[in-house]
């Protein structure tokens, strides 16, 4: 059982052995040789992300956030972003833990799994995420190059993106948005001309994270085919083999609400040189491969300033006296508490099984075509939810603080402004909720059902039956709102996306769940977890079952413009 009150704060937690959630899955699901190898990096990890990360997060996010130097004492462009020093040993500490160069250490006694990466990320992004969105960047500019890169790129890209020589090692960033297009990456304008051996990268990018990383990816257009069709991937260095500084211009630096220790800036290329990656005319497919690496990041960000935040609300609540009695024995602020676990625990439920299928697919190279198309689901739903849930738990986690929580002299005004960044990097949660569509449309569904009847299918437990019977009954419905949704028109479909989207997330999680909480059942005969599927199905299947797919009426284009036009309505 866990004492919250012996600690004061988070940061005196070992971030990792004091998470029995985490070191669960982490013991469960690798690897038992994989596991030995890494434990201790886990352990290591844990205490330096609630000890000298987090405390060097503090500065960083205030006084010390990154600052474009445009000039040097001769006047000379030099275009170059300051780092307080605090920042710069997080990014050597950081890196050092391996969580980019795990999946690539040959010293291992078997294939290493993401899954352990994707550990190191956790407890790294409990402390800062602004420094861990260029660590995904940089696994997702690695994971790119190790699929679709030629091996000369490999040898002299991914080793330095891979390397544990912090005088060799660099980091990755992926260039995207650009004014005009946001989401719509179709809309695209830069453009690549042929140039011998490379091409010249001509454009601007709207919003680029890591803007100053040295090894670059980006898309441009190579030809007049529309939408994506038209676009090539293309590596961007920023030092070219020769020693000279490469076309890309910072424009300026975002002044963002959070994660500001990230340096994300507009970007202007001007014939930068770019090689390209794989064929041609593949680039939007290999950086959909990033992006998708870029969500499993993203999720695993949301859940974990969610435990964060629920860490540091249970101590704060453990301390605090009000009325007479400490606050962590009145009704609504346990059952906050247990609100917010629970969230956590359905997440992982979902997370566990999106890194393993991740893992089998990308990894192990075990996956068929159909492992493909669930991940894709998989990866959008907690994406969506589990970025969600972070913002929902920090701002719980600052009112069970009461007014301290608004001050910062504590953690969770941080944890809130990083948090919310979460739901609109890598696509916001309407892009994630036509994501599913997409694959549903394609016979995505019948995938996502089996799925869910197959974890069922090995509940052998008795003491679950009831908890089976009732689930089964949920995808029988999940089932059936997924056959009403795909016979509506296009315009109906996308106007319920989102709605049956969350369905979908609360019984998959409810499922997995129930299967995590039989596992605990058989190997030690422990029972929390089915009190965490008790609690889900309460907080999230009773209320409102098909969450007004099948009842409430669509808002079409006229009602649109009348409420938020404002424009004169006639019946």
């Amino acid at each position: 059982m866990l004492n919250y009150a012996k600690w004061e704060s988070g940061n005196e937690a070992n971030w990792y052995t004091d998470d029995p959630i985490l070191t669960r899955y982490a013991e469960r699901y690798l690897p038992e040789a994989v596991f030995k190898y890494v434990e201790q990096a886990f352990q290591e990890t844990g205490e330096l992300a609630a000890g000298p990360v987090d405390r060097r997060a503090i500065h960083t996010d205030r006084e010390g956030a990154p600052r474009l130097i445009r000039y040097n004492r001769k006047g000379e462009e030099i275009n170059q972003v300051w780092y307080n020093e605090g920042y710069l040993q997080t990014i050597k500490d950081g890196y050092g833990t391996g969580v980019v160069s795990y999946r690539y250490d040959q010293n291992g006694p078997e294939k290493i799994p993401f899954l352990v990466n994707s550990i190191l990320l956790y407890l790294l992004c409990e402390a800062e995420t602004g420094f861990t969105c260029p660590v995904g960047l940089t696994q997702s500019v690695a994971f790119v190059l190790e699929k679709f890169g030629s091996e000369q790129q490999r040898k002299d890209y991914l080793s330095r993106l891979a390397s544990t020589d912090p005088t060799n090692f660099a980091q990755g960033a992926t260039f995207l948005t650009e004014i005009q297009g946001g989401s719509d990456v179709g809309a695209t304008r830069t453009v690549a001309v042929k140039n011998g051996d490379n091409y010249l990268l001509t454009g601007e990018k709207w919003f680029a994270s890591n803007c100053d990383a040295e090894i670059s990816i980006t898309l441009a257009r190579v030809n007049d085919k529309p939408s994506t069709k038209g676009l090539g991937l293309f590596l961007v260095p920023r030092t070219l083999p020769d020693g000279s500084r490469n076309k890309v211009t910072i424009r300026r630096l975002k002044d963002k609400l959070g994660v500001r220790a990230v340096a994300s800036g507009e970007l202007i290329l001007n014939q930068a040189v770019g090689y390209l990656i794989g064929e041609e005319d593949q680039g939007f497919k290999y950086m959909a491969e990033a992006l998708n690496v870029s969500r499993l990041g993203t999720a695993l960000a949301g859940l974990a300033i969610a435990r964060r935040a629920f860490l540091e609300a249970a101590i704060y609540t453990s301390h605090r006296e009000a009325f007479g009695r400490l606050i962590n024995r009145f009704p609504m602020v346990q059952e906050t508490l247990v609100d917010m676990i629970t969230e956590i625990e359905a997440g992982w439920a979902v997370a566990s099984r999106m890194i393993n299928l991740f893992d089998r697919v990308h990894t192990y190279g075990a996956g068929n075509a159909e492992d493909h198309n669930l991940l894709r689901m998989l990866l959008s739903l907690a994406k969506y939810r589990c970025s969600e849930l972070g913002v929902t738990a920090a701002k719980r986690s600052l009112e069970l603080h009461g007014g301290n929580g608004y001050i910062e002299e504590y953690v969770t005004p941080r944890l809130l402004r990083d948090a919310v960044v979460n739901p609109v990097w890598e696509g916001t949660a309407n892009i994630q909720a036509l994501e599913v569509l997409k694959t549903l449309q394609k016979g995505g569904g019948n995938l996502f059902i089996t799925d869910l009847r197959n974890t069922l299918a090995s509940m052998e437990n008795r003491k679950l039956t009831d908890l089976e019977l009732r689930l089964t009954n949920e995808v029988d419905h999940v089932e059936q709102v997924v056959s009403h949704v795909m016979e509506q028109d296009a315009f109906t479909q996308s106007a319920l996306a989102k709605k049956l989207v969350d369905l979908m997330y609360d019984v998959y999680s409810a499922v997995h769940l129930l299967e995590e909480a039989q596992y605990d059942l058989d190997r030690s005969g422990d029972g929390r977890r089915v009190l965490a599927v008790e609690h889900w199905i309460r907080m999230m299947l009773e209320p409102s079952r098909d969450r007004g797919i099948l009842s409430t009426p669509i808002i079409r284009n006229e009602a649109f413009r009348s409420l938020v036009m404002f424009e004169k309505w006639s019946r």
